[in-house]
């Protein structure tokens, strides 16, 4: 009985942590231009753990090293956002230029 009732707290301690983050908000930087790496620094040092990138040619190349990619376009724009808002960025290699949307 005692077991039960432990997991029990732990359960709604967990949920309510898990709530807690749901409301809780940050400022995402503008990360255009940034190279993959620093943009990733940035978004987490705010709050956002959740990002995804892509190479924004239609080459559909993978971001092995993120040194070697600079930021086009951001989803969401910068501003306030939920910290669990997933950041999606689209990034071509440095040197290369961003393709016109």
């Amino acid at each position: 009985m005692r077991k039960l009732l432990v997991a029990a707290v732990i359960i709604v301690a967990l949920l309510a942590l898990s709530n807690h983050s749901k409301n809780q908000r940050a400022t995402l930087p503008d990360l255009h231009g940034l190279t993959l790496s620093h943009a990733q620094s940035r978004a987490r040092a705010e709050g956002f753990n959740r990002i995804e990138s892509s190479d924004a040619t239609r080459e559909d190349r993978a971001q092995l090293l993120a040194g070697n990619w600079k930021v086009c376009s951001q989803i969401p724009e910068p501003g306030v956002h939920p910290v669990t808002t997933p950041v999606e960025v689209t990034v071509v290699r440095t040197g290369e230029q961003c393709p016109r949307t």
